[in-house]
C-alpha cells in the first residue's frame, strides 16, 4: 500500500486543534503556579510541564497553520454578506483581546499596600516582638492571594523613656518630641510586664490625665531563672525558693560566688532579678550590709549593662556562657540556641552545647507580656489590632510563642495590681538597691579631632554638639557621692594636657565648669585614640577605690591615627587597669564601628579594648548618643 503523503484530513487537523487549545489551558495554568506557589515540588512540576509545552511547540505552531487554512476555506464559500458579518465579529474579538491584554500588562501585578500597625516593643523583647509580628503578616497572606494584609513595623523603647510621652498621648511636653526622638505613635505596645503598664497610669493619675489605655491583655509569660554552668552544683528541689538557691550560691566560699543580672534600675527583668538576689532564704528582704555584698557581687560578676540583650551579647560575643545568671527565660533560650538578641548581636551564631537546664521554680517572679491597645487608634487599625491579639491567644499563635521562647499566659498574672507574677512592694526592692550602689569615679574622654566638626545630617548641629548635648544629659544622673571628670583629645587650643576639668564630686559648680568646658572647644586635629586610652586608665589606676565603680569612658567617631602607642600597648594597659577595678567604655559613632572593618564580623579594636578592659564597645548613630552615653552614665553612676 503506498504511503500517504499531502495535507492530513479534517479529523487529524481537529484532533490537532484541539490539543493546542488544551496545551494552552495547561500552559496558563503551569505559569500561574509559578508565579504563585511557594512549594518546591510544585513549582518544579510547574516547571516541567512548560518545559513539555516548548518541545512541542511547533506541532502547536502547524495546527494554528491548518486552523487558519481551514477558516480561509469555510469563509471563500460563505456569501458576501456573512463574511461582513464574520470579519465584523473577528474584529470585535481581537479589540477586546487587545484591549484587556494592555490593561493586565500594564497594571500593577504587585501585592497592594498593607496597612501599617505600629507596634513598641521592649528593648529586651524587639526581637521576639518582631519575629511574632512577621509571623502575623505572613498568616494574613493566605487567604490574601499570597499579600499580607498588614505591614508590621516594631520599634523599642524603654518604658523610662516613653511612659511620659504614652500618658500625654504622644504629644509634645517641654524639651520632649515624641515623634522626632522615639518613633511613630504606636498602635499597639508590648511591654514586659504589667510593672511597665503601672508607669504610664500612675503618670495618668497624677496629672488628672484622659488614659490612653484602652485594654491590656497577657498574653504570654516568661519566668526568671537561675542559669549557667554553675547551676549544676546548687542542688534543689521542686519546693524550693528561688531566693533560697540564690542565698546558697552566693554564700559559696571557694571560689568566690558568681551571679550576672541586668540593672533594675533601667531593665524590668532586672527589677525581678534584684527582689530575688535581695532576698534571703526564707524570702525576706536582707540587710543594708548583706544587700552591698551581694550587689557589688553581681556588679562585679559581669561587664556594666543595662539590660537583657547587653548582658547576655557580652557572653554571646566572647562566645562563652556565664557561671551564674538571673534572666528572663525567653532570652536565656534565645542566648542558648545562638539566636539575634539585638543590641550589638543582632545575628545569630552557633548555639551553646552541654550547658546545664536552667532552674525554673513556679513561685519565681515573671515577665507577663502584656498586649496594650490604645484609645487613639483608628478603627481600621483596632481591627486588624484586634486580629492580631486574638491570633496570638490562639493555638497558631501559640506555637509562635512557644517558638519565641514564651509560655502561655497565667491567668494569676493577668491584672494591673493584684498579680502574682510580680513583686507586691517592686518599690521597696529598688530602695534597698539604691542603698547598696556604690558611688561611681568616672572619667570622660571625648573625641575633639577634625571629623567632630562634621555637620549631622542636613542640620547645622555638629557630632561635637551632639556629644556635648549628651554630656550635659548625663550630668544629671549623677549622684550626691559620684565623681566626674572631663578630657578631649588631641590636645589643642594651647592646652597642654588632655584635661579639661579635674575629677570631683559633682556638685552645682563643677557640672557648670564641664559644661563652659565644652563650649570653648572647637574640633581640629588628629584621634590620638590609644594614647590616650593609656593615659585615661593610667590616671584612674593610681587612685584605684575598691569602693567605688571606677571607669574611662571614650566617645570618638573614628580609629586611631597616631603612630605610638600601638593597638597591643593600648591592650596591655586596659587588662592592668581592670586588675585594679578600673573598667573602660568605648562608645563608637560615625565612622567607627565596635565590628571589625567594614562591618565584617568578629571584634574590631574598639571592642577588644573594652573586651580588655571589662566593659563594653557600644555602636551609637550620630544622633543616639545623647540617649547612649545618658543610659550608659546612669548604670556607672548607680554602681554597675
Amino acid at each position: 500500500m503506498p504511503e500517504q503523503t499531502g495535507r492530513p484530513g479534517d479529523k487529524q487537523r481537529l484532533h490537532a486543534i484541539a490539543a493546542g487549545v488544551v496545551a494552552l489551558v495547561v500552559a496558563g495554568i503551569a505559569q500561574y503556579a509559578l508565579q504563585r506557589a511557594d512549594n518546591t515540588a510544585l513549582l518544579l512540576v510547574s516547571a516541567m510541564v512548560l518545559a513539555a509545552v516548548s518541545l512541542w511547540s511547533l506541532a502547536f505552531l502547524a495546527s494554528i497553520s491548518w486552523l487558519v487554512e481551514g477558516c480561509v476555506a469555510l469563509i471563500s464559500r460563505m456569501s458576501r454578506r456573512a463574511r461582513i458579518l464574520v470579519a465584523s465579529g473577528m474584529a470585535v474579538v481581537l479589540l477586546a483581546g487587545a484591549a484587556v491584554t494592555f490593561f493586565r500588562m500594564s497594571g500593577d501585578d504587585s501585592c497592594p499596600q498593607a496597612l501599617e500597625l505600629r507596634i513598641l516593643a521592649s528593648p529586651d523583647g524587639l526581637e521576639t516582638t518582631g519575629e511574632l509580628a512577621r509571623a502575623y503578616a505572613r498568616v494574613t497572606a493566605r487567604d490574601n492571594d499570597g499579600c499580607p494584609a498588614v505591614y508590621p513595623y516594631v520599634f523599642a523603647a524603654a518604658t523610662s523613656a516613653v511612659s511620659g510621652a504614652l500618658a500625654r498621648r504622644w504629644s509634645d511636653a517641654n524639651e520632649e518630641r515624641p515623634l522626632e526622638q522615639l518613633g511613630p505613635r504606636p498602635d499597639i505596645w508590648l511591654p514586659d510586664s504589667m510593672l511597665d503598664v503601672r508607669q504610664v497610669r500612675d503618670i495618668v493619675v497624677k496629672g488628672t490625665l484622659p488614659s490612653p489605655l484602652r485594654q491590656v491583655t497577657s498574653i504570654a509569660s516568661s519566668p526568671i531563672v537561675l542559669a549557667g554552668t554553675d547551676v549544676a552544683v546548687v542542688p534543689h528541689t521542686d519546693a524550693d525558693s528561688l531566693p533560697k538557691l540564690v542565698s546558697a550560691l552566693l554564700a559559696r566560699g571557694v571560689p568566690g560566688p558568681s551571679l550576672s543580672a541586668a540593672d533594675p534600675v533601667a531593665s524590668t527583668a532586672g527589677l525581678l532579678a534584684a527582689d530575688v538576689y535581695l532576698r534571703d532564704a526564707d524570702g525576706e528582704m536582707v540587710a543594708p550590709d548583706e544587700a552591698r555584698r551581694r550587689e557589688q557581687i553581681v556588679s562585679d560578676s559581669a561587664s556594666s549593662v543595662s539590660d537583657e540583650v547587653g548582658l547576655l551579647c557580652g557572653f554571646q560575643r566572647e562566645q562563652k556562657a556565664p557561671a551564674a545568671v538571673l534572666v528572663s527565660l525567653r532570652s536565656w533560650q534565645r542566648f542558648v540556641a545562638g539566636r539575634a538578641l539585638g543590641g550589638g548581636c543582632p545575628a545569630a551564631v552557633a548555639p551553646l552545647a552541654d550547658l546545664p537546664d536552667p532552674v525554673v521554680v513556679a513561685s519565681a517572679p515573671a515577665l507577663d507580656q502584656p498586649f496594650v491597645q490604645f484609645t487613639w487608634t483608628g478603627a481600621r487599625q483596632s481591627r486588624e489590632v484586634e486580629r492580631f491579639r486574638d491570633w496570638l491567644r490562639s493555638a497558631d499563635g501559640g506555637a509562635a510563642l512557644r517558638e519565641a521562647g514564651l509560655r502561655q499566659p497565667l491567668a494569676a498574672c493577668s491584672e494591673l495590681d493584684l498579680n502574682a507574677c510580680l513583686p507586691d512592694e517592686p518599690r521597696k526592692t529598688l530602695s534597698l538597691y539604691e542603698q547598696a550602689k556604690r558611688p561611681g569615679r568616672v572619667l570622660l574622654a571625648v573625641d575633639t579631632s577634625g571629623s567632630m566638626g562634621q555637620p549631622v545630617g542636613s542640620a547645622a548641629t555638629s557630632r561635637f554638639t551632639v556629644a556635648a548635648r549628651g554630656v550635659g544629659e548625663a550630668l544629671g544622673q549623677l549622684g550626691p557621692k559620684d565623681e566626674f571628670g572631663l578630657w578631649a583629645f588631641p590636645i589643642s587650643g594651647g592646652r597642654k594636657s588632655y584635661e579639661l576639668v579635674g575629677v570631683a564630686t559633682g556638685s552645682a559648680r563643677h557640672r557648670t565648669a564641664v559644661v563652659d568646658a565644652l563650649r570653648a572647644v572647637k574640633p581640629s586635629g588628629s584621634t590620638p585614640l590609644y594614647a590616650t586610652v593609656v593615659a585615661g586608665l593610667g590616671a584612674l589606676s593610681g587612685g584605684a577605690d575598691e569602693q567605688r565603680v571606677q571607669a574611662l569612658v571614650v566617645l570618638t567617631d573614628g580609629e586611631d591615627t597616631s603612630t605610638e602607642p600601638g593597638l597591643p600597648a593600648a591592650l596591655e594597659q586596659a587588662r592592668r587597669a581592670a586588675g585594679a577595678n578600673v573598667r573602660l567604655y568605648v562608645i563608637a559613632t560615625g565612622e567607627a564601628r565596635c565590628d571589625g572593618p567594614g562591618g565584617q564580623a568578629g571584634p574590631g579594636p574598639l571592642y577588644q579594648l573594652a573586651q580588655a578592659g571589662r566593659g563594653q564597645c557600644l555602636s551609637a548613630g550620630l544622633e543616639e548618643v545623647p540617649e547612649t552615653m545618658a543610659q550608659l552614665f546612669e548604670t556607672l553612676w548607680s554602681g554597675r
